[in-house]
């Protein structure tokens, strides 16, 4: 009785540790709607995403127009790719958590991405968007970018939490909340951050809700003779 006793103790104790410095190296098709494609690194032909599938390094993923897509991983980050303003194209470049580590490196190629992320403490640990020239570093953030290559415009939507934007001039802390600021050529392209619509707040929150987002004010007019 005893031996049991000590042997539940010694699970109690080791079994979690043991469990939180499980590696994993794949995300989780958490909520999707429309064609989202995903090309493997073995060359065999991309193959379409379905909920409950997973992404790993290496793959590249494609979000046609009209869909969109929700990952999610182990610690419990969500990454949604947006296709609803046009394909979106984002490739696997890096990802790696182990226990306090995370390591992740997304090369948003082009289109929308949405983040809902917590943070991660370790020396070893970051998480990165490469845009054209310009990197993004987030940690515990809610945020959205869009990529232009065409035009080389990238737009960054800082609602809450850490996030740093890396370009070929310096580096820019976000500091206001629910601000944006764009990045041309991979220079920042203003002084001042950008107060944001309430409506860009009310649309993150539908998008990882699943829900039809808003149209835009702009867009709400009647024609008239």
């Amino acid at each position: 009785m005893r031996l049991q006793t000590l042997l539940g103790w010694v699970l109690t104790l080791i079994l979690p540790s043991f469990l939180w410095a499980t590696a994993y190296n794949e995300m989780e098709v958490v909520n999707l709607q429309g064609t989202i494609m995903v090309q493997h690194p073995n060359n065999l032909p991309p193959t379409a995403l379905m909920t409950g599938s997973t992404v790993e390094k290496g793959d590249i993923l494609t979000c046609y127009d009209q869909s969109w897509v929700i990952l999610k991983t182990h610690s419990g980050a969500r990454i949604g790719l947006d296709g609803v303003s046009g394909p979106t194209v984002v490739s696997i470049d890096e990802f790696y958590l182990e226990g306090p580590d995370r390591q992740i490196r997304l090369i948003l190629q082009k289109g929308s991405v949405y983040f809902k992320t917590n943070g991660y403490g370790s020396r070893q640990s970051f998480f990165e968007i490469n845009s054209g020239s310009v990197v993004t570093s987030i940690n515990d953030t809610q945020a959205c970018l869009a990529y232009d290559p065409q035009q080389s415009l990238l737009t960054v939507q800082h609602f809450t939490g850490d996030l740093t934007v890396i370009d070929k001039d310096h580096e820019e802390k976000f500091k206001y909340a629910h601000s944006e600021r764009h990045w041309k050529n991979g220079a920042m392209a203003e002084k001042e951050a950008l107060p944001m619509d309430d409506l860009d707040w009310i649309n993150y929150h539908k998008f990882f809700d699943g829900e039809p987002r808003v149209a835009p004010r702009d867009n709400n007019f009647t024609l008239h003779d």
